[in-house]
């Protein structure tokens, strides 16, 4: 009954949120307007969202037509503009979701680059000390191995091998924290700072 929904008795009944008036109408339009919203967004779930934003709109706040025939294209135009809107919304998105994973991948490129740096200065750093300085700590810092057993391997006293590490801690403290040749992030610094109290 087409010609009794663009009536003056359903604009009325609209407005005054006449649950009868309100079901006729959306039960003749929902079909139609539903196929337009999914003409725009193609997925089922986003047009039939959108429709019924569309239908709780109508609901919920007060509006008025010239005459009673515009009904139709009222509620073709908010579903159209409805979808431009969800459409916007999601290129949107898509957009902050592209910028962020990119923020990612860029920030996970800085720490590999940055740990690979860390890495040289160290590598360069122990190459550059004394070398018996050197070799005992390797073999206390990269072989495990303990004062004592570093002195038994090498022939030492233990307080010989005792001194030689704290000459290298303090030439590589020097070296990576007090006088290093480019400036490090606040964030390199205690890496470092705890590399060295590892040993």
């Amino acid at each position: 009954m087409i010609s009794g929904l663009y009536s003056e008795e359903v604009m009325q009944g609209l407005q005054a949120r006449d649950r009868a008036v309100f079901a006729r109408v959306y039960e003749h339009f929902y079909p139609i307007l539903f196929a337009t919203a999914r003409k725009y967004l193609g997925e089922r779930e986003q047009a039939e969202e959108v429709v019924q934003d569309v239908f709780l709109r109508l609901w919920e706040k007060d509006f008025t037509l010239e005459h009673a025939a515009a009904l139709k294209s009222y509620l073709f135009r908010a579903v159209i503009n409805q979808c431009i809107n969800h459409l916007q919304r999601n290129r949107m998105l898509e957009g902050h979701h592209a910028e962020i994973q990119h923020l990612q991948e860029e920030s996970y490129l800085c720490t590999f680059i940055e740990e690979q740096e860390l890495r040289e200065r160290i590598h360069h750093a122990v190459e550059r000390l004394p070398e018996q300085c050197r070799r005992i700590f390797k073999l206390s810092r990269y072989g495990g191995l303990k004062n004592n057993e570093i002195a038994q391997q090498l022939e030492l006293s233990v307080k010989t091998v005792e001194n030689q590490m704290t000459i290298a801690l303090k030439q590589l403290k020097a070296a990576l924290l007090d006088h290093a040749e480019k400036p490090i992030s606040a964030v390199t610094r205690l890496k470092l700072l705890l590399w060295l109290a590892s040993v």
